[in-house]
């Protein structure tokens, strides 16, 4: 299957660039484009046609759930996955009456993130797979409440059990094994950039095996601002 293309909607930056990260560690996923307000992202969303949108709630112009119900009244259909710290029970009965496919709570485990965006793929293969004759009942039920687990919150931030066994397609163990060496004998974090200049990768290659490493637990992440007010994210081996 393609990339999906997905549509991030969230009013802080710097979180919206770690789902980024998530996203392309994960594979699989196409970013297409950032919002930070409610009609940025509806106006995105209508020019792009995303496939997947993950929304946050609380936006500076307009409630999560309006940009959702606009989302579902337009004539493209669109899969939505909504990360937010909201917990109101109106909130999320408005929410899963609007149809979203998953709603994670924050703060939440990077893995919670992943596995909920694992099975949104598994879903679509399934489904693409069937798609030529009619579904069963297993299929529909599936695709109607496609998972059914406590909230990701309850999942304990951590390294997985095998979190570095099985790469993704596009990681390879020796570049790896490189990253995490360079990254291990840092006595600061380091940046993307800097790392892809002394391995000899780009940047972005550099960034997916440190946001990989930042989700299985062995690095942590933290924005640092700059005089401009932009983020520029670090990458530190954890001790």
């Amino acid at each position: 299957m393609s990339a999906i293309r997905t549509l991030i909607i969230d009013d802080d930056v710097a979180v919206a660039g770690i789902h980024h990260g998530f996203l392309l560690a994960r594979g699989g996923f196409d970013v297409v484009a950032m919002a930070h307000t409610g009609q940025q992202g509806l106006d995105l969303a209508a020019e792009l046609g995303p496939e997947l949108v993950l929304l946050d709630i609380h936006l500076p112009d307009m409630s999560g759930l309006d940009v959702l119900q606009r989302l579902r009244g337009r004539r493209r259909p669109v899969d939505v996955l909504v990360i937010t710290a909201s917990r109101e029970l109106d909130t999320v009965r408005g929410a899963m009456a609007g149809g979203v496919l998953h709603y994670l709570v924050k703060p939440f485990s990077s893995q919670a993130l992943i596995e909920r965006l694992d099975e949104y793929v598994m879903l679509r293969e399934e489904l693409a797979s069937g798609a030529a004759g009619p579904l069963d009942q297993a299929s529909i039920d599936r695709l109607v409440a496609p998972s059914r687990r406590p909230a990701a919150a309850e999942t304990p931030a951590g390294q997985s059990a095998e979190p570095l066994a099985r790469l993704p397609k596009g990681l390879s163990r020796p570049t790896l094994d490189a990253v995490i060496e360079a990254l291990r004998a840092s006595p600061e974090d380091v940046s993307a950039a800097g790392l892809a200049v002394e391995l000899g990768l780009s940047r972005v290659s550099a960034r997916r095996y440190l946001e990989y490493l930042v989700i299985h637990g062995f690095a942590r992440l933290t924005p640092r601002y700059g005089a401009a007010g932009r983020p520029e994210n670090r990458y530190l081996w954890k001790r």
